[in-house]
Formats: C-alpha cells, structure tokens, sequence
C-alpha cells in the first residue's frame, strides 16, 4: 500500500473521530496493518530536511514523506507490518507516554511468540539487544492517535544503510527473520 494512501486513510479516521461521527462501539478503536512500497518517512524531529535529502531518496526507488509523527527518518517497506492504531487515549484514560509503553509491550509479547528475547532501552522503540526490531512514532491529537508502529518481520534492512535510522547513528536494525 502506497504511504500517502495511508496517510489519507488515517487523516479521513481522524476526522471522522474527532467529529464523533464513527460513534459504533464496533468502530471506535480501529487498527491499520499495512505493508508499504518502499518508503523513507521523517518524523517531526527532522527540522528542515531540505528538497536535496527527498530526492536523494526518491532516486532510491522510494517514496520519501515529511510527516506529523514524533521521532526521526526511518523506512517501511516489504517484509514489515506497520501498525497504525486509531485510538481515543481519553478514552482509554491513558497519557501519551504510558500508550507508547504499552505499544512496546506488544511488539515485544509479538516477538517472543517467536522465540525472540526482545525489551526496551532509553531509546524508544523495541531491541533486540543493541539491535532495533520495531520502531514507533505517534502523532495525538484531539485525544486520537495516529501512526503508530513498524515491526521488521523479513525487511531488506540495506534500506535502512541510506539514513540514520530513527536518528541514532550506532545502532543497528534487525527483523523476525535475522533473529
């Protein structure tokens, strides 16, 4: 699925939520699981990025997108499922913080379905180690989230060689499959 078909999707859930027009106990919460084109994403810690760094990752065969979502450039692409809950954190009567944790704790009980012994660090997101198997960034607002996860089941990570994964230059990325 193309990431500005995604885009529009949550953008249009978002509005129907903050409207209350889907107001069906069925409908309220909603979960996207998509797989993506190729696709470059800069989250609103990217301050800047210039039309130069877009089209060097456009020339990649890539989509390339600035988007509302907190954290740094990372891709989604083939081989990975990314989530995007559509969820009232009022509702739920949870802050922003303790959704993150829990979102966390779910790709974490995902991995060890698959034997795999993952946690969390400082840094956000879900580890292998010092290798990162999911990442997560979210966007709030009017009390509904928006984006929301990206776990590297079968990923080509070579994708991830072209940037600074979620900003951290030291780190490695890993999937389902590499563990």
């Amino acid at each position: 699925v193309s990431y500005r078909k995604a885009m529009e999707v949550q953008s249009y859930l978002l509005q129907m939520r903050t409207k209350k027009c889907i107001s069906d106990p069925a409908n309220i919460d909603i979960l996207l699981l998509l797989e993506h084109v190729p696709t470059f994403t800069a989250g609103r810690r990217i301050k800047g990025t210039d039309d130069t760094e877009g089209a060097r990752l456009r020339n990649l065969n890539a989509e390339y997108f600035q988007t509302l979502r907190g954290g740094q450039t990372t891709f989604h692409g083939p081989g990975q499922l990314v989530g995007y809950p559509i969820l009232n954190l009022k509702t739920m009567k949870i802050g922003v913080r303790c959704y993150v944790d829990r979102l966390e704790k779910v790709l974490i009980d995902a991995c060890s379905h698959y034997n795999i012994k993952a946690g969390t660090t400082h840094d956000t997101g879900v580890w292998v180690d010092n290798r990162k198997i999911a990442a997560l960034g979210i966007h709030v607002s009017h009390h509904i989230s928006t984006h929301g996860f990206a776990l590297n089941c079968n990923t080509d990570l070579k994708w991830f060689d072209h940037i600074v994964p979620c900003g951290l230059p030291d780190k490695k990325m890993t999937s389902i499959s590499q563990e």
